[in-house]
């Protein structure tokens, strides 16, 4: 009796390795996509963040982009606007730390971050899109969001 009990435990802890062992070597992804918005319906901007880790033979591999896109349809081609990660820590900075810029062309424009260039992203961390220079007809864009 004691012989089969023993079977038993020792089968079911094998099926269960079985079905763990796969999903040990698959890896890790975290892709979080979030919108930014303004005081204009016009106004739009997206921020999408993707970490992958992969086990390989010898060590882990990784992978991060950090993208954010924008839409304003009023600002003339050229208009460059800063990209800002933060949370702000002080006042003389409001939106946080510029990571970047995002020049307009045709109504739209895009900045693109891999590997080591990608800011650390974590649950509350915000991005804004604001236009930095002189502000053209009154335009002037601020778009925020949160991760």
């Amino acid at each position: 009796m004691k012989t089969r009990a023993l079977l038993s435990t020792a089968l079911i802890a094998i099926v269960a390795l079985a079905i763990a062992v796969p999903a040990v070597g698959q890896g890790l992804t975290i892709h979080w996509q979030i919108a930014l918005r303004g005081n204009s319906a016009a106004d739009w901007a997206s921020a999408e963040y993707t970490f992958q880790a992969s086990p390989s033979s010898k060590h882990v591999v990784t992978f991060s982009k950090f993208t954010v896109e924008a839409m304003t349809p009023n600002l003339p081609d050229g208009t460059r606007l800063g990209v800002f990660i933060g949370p702000s820590t002080s006042p003389d900075k409001p939106y946080g730390r510029q990571i970047g810029t995002i020049s307009i062309e045709g109504g739209s424009g895009a900045m693109v971050m891999y590997g080591a260039k990608v800011p650390t992203v974590r649950k509350g961390t915000t991005v804004a899109v604001v236009y930095t220079d002189r502000v053209p007809n009154g335009n002037n864009i601020t778009l925020k969001g949160k991760f």
